[in-house]
């Protein structure tokens, strides 16, 4: 890679000027004027103790231009501002990097990452806001996978507690239907009795009645068990084709149920085991406590009064058996931000009672999701579900291209509906709360997955013109402007991916996508390709960058239509 090798370079000019070795960072300027690379070596250097005493920045960022000696890759080095140093690649250079962009490099360090999304509860619809976690989820997954990491997916589910009590009180109240339904008629039903019995759980009566049933499911009640397996049966056969439909294999799913007697258990031995901190839980007014005071975190209770594990409790059992099933380097829970202290207090009583999970778990905290519309809550049965969504975005493909006149392919409506979807999702940072836009998802204009898929396809277009293959071998051919800013793009490609691993961001690949699909049609309005003198560089180039469009856009969990 050119970036190693200026990095190579910088540290072994570091060292012979004799200064303390440092992580030297190479940045990617935003204009191109600036560099290819550049960094604040020298400002870091500057602030280091020498032998020499203490230097200013321009004079050691001229002995480092003077020790550097341009390599025969760049163009040239400079130093800008107070000490920074620009790095300018030779075209021939980004030329040679083109090959081969489609396959990424794998990590010097590949490591076993286990990935937990999904979480939606049995008994509940899928709804807008819960595909945020299985669309983080599964892009993520194919990132570090892409890296040569080793990946694990897997689910988490609630199939016990107050909240499966609450849906069969419900199911109680409404009755179930005579007719024959299918699948999303069932889990509409399922959806409506859990929105039932949670509004009458205010009810002083009812919630009498629904604690009731709670204790009983834990007790494993006989009498519920056919009605419990009905539903809990109903609700698994509903997701698994929105499974199937995003594109999402797990490797394994978990359920509460088979882990609250095992929580329970680790909680109950971890009251009599004193360890360095003292003892893990307390017992507090009947239920048993951690006292989170203690860590800086606030107090959570992990068995009721009841003597019921709480989700805290059971993923003490969860925790136990994830790690003994995967064996992971490195876990992420991709949990709305709502859980945040959660997963604070849950984290550390795990590393207490397991002190080799210690630093390997990571909470990514992800915004809610709402339409122009309004919030939604499944509590209230206000929902929009992914079978809704998905229908009406796939309305509005087939109307565009009702007006642009193109053959409609149901396949392209699917891949064009899933690609707008998931793109709304991944281009904005996990954090923040976002709103989903109808009109922006399927927009051909720009910042859309619809945008870049067809960019993608107006280059296989492109390239079925020509009856001859691509060739190789133009470094010493001239670059116009934008064909270099498009060489320059694609430099980027490897390492946009290894950042988005690094910080969790999707996002960030989904930004450089959206640009490189820009800089392409830019080049593909303003330059002849087919007939050019430069026919088959430009050729080489729009094959190179649709490789890069289609794999960024797998990352990203979207299909890459042939045409459109």
């Amino acid at each position: 890679m050119l970036k190693q090798k200026i990095l190579e370079d910088l540290k072994k000019v570091v060292k012979e000027l004799g200064h303390k070795t440092i992580d030297i960072v190479l940045s990617i300027p935003k204009n191109p004027s600036f560099g290819d690379y550049t960094t604040n070596l020298v400002l870091q250097l500057a602030k280091v103790k020498s032998t020499k005493g203490k230097q200013i920045p321009t004079e050691i960022a001229n002995e480092i231009l003077q020790k550097f000696e341009k390599p025969d890759y760049l163009e040239k080095v400079e130093i800008a501002g107070r000490g920074f140093i620009n790095f300018y690649i030779k075209n021939k250079e980004l030329i040679k990097n083109t090959d081969g962009l489609g396959i990424l490099q794998k990590s010097d360090n590949p490591q076993k990452v286990f990935i937990e999304y999904g979480h939606v509860n049995p008994l509940k619809e899928i709804h807008i806001g819960h595909l945020r976690t299985f669309i983080l989820g599964e892009s993520l997954s194919r990132i570090y996978d892409s890296l040569g990491h080793e990946v694990f997916r897997a689910n988490y589910q609630g199939d016990i507690g107050l909240h499966i009590a609450k849906a069969i009180w419900g199911i109680r109240k409404l009755g179930l239907p005579s007719k024959q339904l299918n699948l999303e008629e069932k889990a509409k039903f399922l959806g409506q009795a859990y929105a039932e019995g949670n509004k009458s759980y205010e009810d002083p009566h009812i919630k009498k009645e629904i604690d009731q049933i709670n204790t009983a499911l834990y007790q494993k009640d006989p009498a519920l068990k056919e009605i419990y397996t009905l539903a809990r049966e109903w609700s698994l056969q509903y997701f698994e084709p929105i499974y199937e439909l995003l594109g999402i294999k797990y490797d394994r799913c978990f359920f509460e149920s088979e882990v609250f007697e095992r929580g329970k258990e680790i909680i109950l031995e971890n009251m009599d085991s004193p360890r360095e901190a003292g003892k893990i839980f307390e017992e507090n007014a009947g239920a048993v406590i951690f006292p989170g005071e203690k860590y800086g975190l606030h107090t959570r209770v992990f068995i009721t009064t009841a003597g019921n594990p709480t989700y805290e409790g059971k993923d003490m059992g969860l925790a136990e058996l994830e790690y003994d099933t995967f064996n992971y380097d490195k876990s992420i829970h991709v949990v709305a931000s709502e859980q945040e202290g959660y997963f604070q207090v849950i984290f550390k009583a795990m590393e207490l009672i397991f002190p080799y999970l210690k630093g390997k778990k990571y909470h990514l905290s992800y915004g809610v999701v709402d339409l122009k519309e309004g919030k939604m809550s499944s509590r209230t049965g206000n929902v929009i579900t992914v079978d809704d969504l998905y229908h009406v975005v796939s309305e509005k493909v087939r109307e565009i291209m009702k007006q642009t006149k193109v053959h409609i392919d149901q396949e392209v409506v699917r891949m064009v509906a899933l690609g707008a979807i998931k793109f709304s999702y991944l281009k904005f940072s996990p954090r923040p709360n976002m709103v989903f836009d109808l009109e922006e998802s399927v927009s051909l204009e720009g910042d859309s997955g619809p945008y870049i898929q067809y960019t993608y396809a107006r280059i296989q277009s492109v390239l079925r013109k020509t009856q001859k293959g691509v060739k190789n071998g133009f470094e010493s051919i001239e670059v116009d402007t934008v064909e270099r800013a498009i060489l320059r793009s694609l430099l980027y490609f490897q390492e946009t991916v290894e950042q988005a691993a690094a910080t969790l961001h999707p996002n960030l690949l989904a930004s450089y996508l959206v640009e490189l699909a820009r800089l392409y049609n830019l080049f593909y309005q303003g330059s002849r390709i087919i007939g050019s003198q430069k026919q088959d560089f430009r050729l080489k180039l729009s094959e190179e960058v649709g490789k890069v469009l289609e794999k960024g856009l797998y990352l990203l969990g979207i299909e890459a239509p042939e045409r459109m």
